[in-house]
Protein backbone atom coordinates (compact mmCIF):
# COMPACT_ATOMS: atom_id res chain seq x y z
CA UNK A 1 0.00 0.00 0.00
CA UNK A 2 1.27 3.47 -0.81
CA UNK A 3 2.26 5.85 1.94
CA UNK A 4 -0.50 8.35 0.97
CA UNK A 5 -3.14 5.62 1.33
CA UNK A 6 -1.85 4.74 4.81
CA UNK A 7 -1.93 8.39 5.79
CA UNK A 8 -5.53 8.78 4.56
CA UNK A 9 -6.62 5.69 6.49
CA UNK A 10 -4.92 7.01 9.62
CA UNK A 11 -6.81 10.31 9.31
CA UNK A 12 -10.11 8.50 8.75
CA UNK A 13 -9.54 6.36 11.83
CA UNK A 14 -8.79 9.41 13.98
CA UNK A 15 -11.83 11.43 12.81
CA UNK A 16 -14.36 9.87 15.23
CA UNK A 17 -11.98 10.50 18.12
CA UNK A 18 -11.61 14.16 17.16
CA UNK A 19 -15.37 14.58 16.77
CA UNK A 20 -16.01 12.93 20.12
CA UNK A 21 -13.78 15.53 21.75
CA UNK A 22 -15.93 18.31 20.26
CA UNK A 23 -19.20 17.12 21.73
CA UNK A 24 -20.82 19.06 24.53
CA UNK A 25 -20.59 17.60 28.07
CA UNK A 26 -23.72 15.81 29.23
CA UNK A 27 -25.49 15.49 32.55
CA UNK A 28 -28.03 13.03 33.92
CA UNK A 29 -31.32 14.67 34.95
CA UNK A 30 -34.87 13.70 35.84
CA UNK A 31 -37.71 14.82 33.54
CA UNK A 32 -41.41 14.48 34.34
CA UNK A 33 -44.73 15.79 33.05
CA UNK A 34 -46.15 16.43 36.53
CA UNK A 35 -45.72 15.65 40.24
CA UNK A 36 -47.69 12.38 39.95
CA UNK A 37 -45.45 10.92 37.23
CA UNK A 38 -42.43 11.95 39.32
CA UNK A 39 -43.82 10.18 42.41
CA UNK A 40 -44.68 7.02 40.40
CA UNK A 41 -41.05 6.76 39.25
CA UNK A 42 -39.93 6.29 42.92
CA UNK A 43 -36.58 8.02 42.36
CA UNK A 44 -37.38 10.79 44.83
CA UNK A 45 -40.14 10.89 47.45
CA UNK A 46 -43.68 12.08 46.71
CA UNK A 47 -43.15 15.08 49.00
CA UNK A 48 -40.03 16.12 47.08
CA UNK A 49 -41.87 15.66 43.77
CA UNK A 50 -44.74 17.89 44.89
CA UNK A 51 -42.41 20.52 46.33
CA UNK A 52 -40.19 20.64 43.23
CA UNK A 53 -43.17 20.70 40.86
CA UNK A 54 -44.57 23.73 42.71
CA UNK A 55 -41.13 25.39 42.51
CA UNK A 56 -41.13 24.70 38.75
CA UNK A 57 -44.52 26.39 38.40
CA UNK A 58 -43.26 29.48 40.25
CA UNK A 59 -40.08 29.55 38.16
CA UNK A 60 -42.19 29.17 35.01
CA UNK A 61 -44.26 32.24 35.85
CA UNK A 62 -41.18 34.39 36.41
CA UNK A 63 -38.82 33.11 33.69
CA UNK A 64 -40.97 31.93 30.76
CA UNK A 65 -40.27 33.68 27.46
CA UNK A 66 -42.88 36.38 26.84
CA UNK A 67 -44.40 37.33 23.52
CA UNK A 68 -46.44 40.32 22.45
CA UNK A 69 -48.44 38.30 19.89
CA UNK A 70 -49.93 34.84 20.25
CA UNK A 71 -48.80 33.88 16.74
CA UNK A 72 -45.17 34.44 17.76
CA UNK A 73 -45.56 32.24 20.84
CA UNK A 74 -47.26 29.49 18.82
CA UNK A 75 -44.52 29.59 16.21
CA UNK A 76 -42.01 28.51 18.91
CA UNK A 77 -44.14 26.35 21.21
CA UNK A 78 -47.16 24.03 20.81
CA UNK A 79 -49.20 25.44 23.72
CA UNK A 80 -49.35 29.04 24.93
CA UNK A 81 -51.35 31.00 27.49
CA UNK A 82 -52.12 34.64 28.20
CA UNK A 83 -50.73 36.38 31.30
CA UNK A 84 -52.63 38.94 33.36
CA UNK A 85 -50.57 41.66 31.65
CA UNK A 86 -51.77 40.52 28.20
CA UNK A 87 -48.50 38.89 27.13
CA UNK A 88 -48.26 35.34 25.81
CA UNK A 89 -46.08 32.66 27.39
CA UNK A 90 -45.69 28.96 26.62
CA UNK A 91 -47.71 26.61 28.83
CA UNK A 92 -45.55 24.51 31.15
CA UNK A 93 -45.77 20.87 30.04
CA UNK A 94 -43.18 19.30 32.32
CA UNK A 95 -40.23 19.98 34.59
CA UNK A 96 -36.63 18.94 34.93
CA UNK A 97 -34.89 18.12 38.21
CA UNK A 98 -31.19 18.62 37.72
CA UNK A 99 -29.10 17.56 40.72
CA UNK A 100 -27.30 20.60 42.09
CA UNK A 101 -23.69 19.53 42.50
CA UNK A 102 -22.55 22.78 44.14
CA UNK A 103 -24.80 22.17 47.11
CA UNK A 104 -23.91 19.95 50.06
CA UNK A 105 -27.60 19.05 50.38
CA UNK A 106 -28.16 15.80 48.44
CA UNK A 107 -31.82 16.57 47.70
CA UNK A 108 -31.05 19.98 46.21
CA UNK A 109 -32.11 20.40 42.56
CA UNK A 110 -32.02 23.07 39.92
CA UNK A 111 -35.60 23.20 38.67
CA UNK A 112 -36.29 24.00 35.03
CA UNK A 113 -39.80 24.31 33.59
CA UNK A 114 -40.25 22.52 30.26
CA UNK A 115 -42.39 23.38 27.27
CA UNK A 116 -43.43 21.45 24.17
CA UNK A 117 -41.72 22.62 21.04
CA UNK A 118 -42.55 21.59 17.50
CA UNK A 119 -42.38 17.85 16.94
CA UNK A 120 -43.36 16.95 20.51
CA UNK A 121 -39.94 17.55 22.04
CA UNK A 122 -39.35 19.12 25.41
CA UNK A 123 -37.68 22.54 25.29
CA UNK A 124 -36.42 24.92 27.95
CA UNK A 125 -37.40 28.59 27.96
CA UNK A 126 -34.18 29.23 26.00
CA UNK A 127 -35.48 26.75 23.40
CA UNK A 128 -32.82 24.13 24.19
CA UNK A 129 -34.11 20.74 22.99
CA UNK A 130 -34.08 18.04 25.66
CA UNK A 131 -35.68 15.07 23.94
CA UNK A 132 -39.10 13.59 23.38
CA UNK A 133 -42.02 14.44 25.63
CA UNK A 134 -42.71 10.70 25.84
CA UNK A 135 -39.43 9.99 27.62
CA UNK A 136 -39.63 10.52 31.35
CA UNK A 137 -37.45 9.64 34.31
CA UNK A 138 -33.67 9.63 34.04
CA UNK A 139 -32.61 11.44 30.86
CA UNK A 140 -29.13 12.49 29.74
CA UNK A 141 -29.06 16.05 28.34
CA UNK A 142 -26.44 18.60 27.29
CA UNK A 143 -25.00 20.21 30.41
CA UNK A 144 -25.73 23.72 29.08
CA UNK A 145 -29.47 22.93 29.10
CA UNK A 146 -29.36 22.42 32.87
CA UNK A 147 -28.26 25.97 33.64
CA UNK A 148 -30.44 27.67 36.21
CA UNK A 149 -32.98 29.94 34.50
CA UNK A 150 -32.67 33.65 35.11
CA UNK A 151 -35.35 35.30 37.19
CA UNK A 152 -35.83 38.13 34.74
CA UNK A 153 -37.82 37.35 31.65
CA UNK A 154 -37.68 39.43 28.50
CA UNK A 155 -40.37 39.91 25.92
CA UNK A 156 -39.56 38.13 22.69
CA UNK A 157 -39.85 40.40 19.67
CA UNK A 158 -40.08 39.52 16.03
CA UNK A 159 -38.40 41.91 13.65
CA UNK A 160 -38.20 42.09 9.93
CA UNK A 161 -38.71 44.48 7.12
CA UNK A 162 -42.21 45.49 8.22
CA UNK A 163 -41.16 46.64 11.68
CA UNK A 164 -38.34 48.75 10.30
CA UNK A 165 -40.44 50.45 7.64
CA UNK A 166 -43.27 51.09 10.11
CA UNK A 167 -40.77 52.82 12.42
CA UNK A 168 -39.56 55.06 9.61
CA UNK A 169 -43.13 55.96 8.70
CA UNK A 170 -43.68 57.41 12.16
CA UNK A 171 -40.67 59.73 12.04
CA UNK A 172 -42.56 62.27 9.98
CA UNK A 173 -41.17 64.18 7.11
Amino acid sequence: MKRSKKLQLAFLGATPLMLAGCSEPTKSTLIYKDAQSCARDNVVSEEVCNYEYNRALQTHLSTAPRYKYSSDCFSDFELCQTTSSGEYIPTMQGFMLSPNQQSSNRSSFTIIPLYLGSGGSYRTGNYDRLGSSYKQGKVVVNKSATAKPTLKSTTMKRGGFGSRSAARGSWGG
